[in-house]
């Protein structure tokens, strides 16, 4: 297992449209991915879950990936959450 504290970015934190880019993203790892909080543990690859996380900008979560490709994992779930997700709005 690896894991890291993230802080969040995105502008407008994590609803609908930024919790499909991290879910579509954790989708294609084979690792389990969790960010996870004082009151939560949310699965990265759940839509509903992210956006019931009420994550936002200026949240810092902790990422956990467990799996073969988990290296791999954390290093694009770090780069997406520490990103601004509505660049092309």
């Amino acid at each position: 297992m690896v894991h890291a504290e993230v802080t969040i970015q995105n502008p407008d934190g994590i609803h609908l449209e930024p919790a499909n880019k991290i879910a579509n993203l954790a989708e294609q790892f084979r690792s389990s991915i969790h960010l996870k909080t004082e009151y939560m543990d949310i699965n990265a690859k759940s839509i509903i879950n992210l956006v019931s996380g009420t994550f936002r900008r200026g949240d810092t979560v902790l990422c956990e990936c467990e799996g073969p490709d988990e290296k791999d994992a954390l290093a694009a779930m770090i780069e997406i959450l520490s990103s601004n997700l509505e660049e092309d709005r």
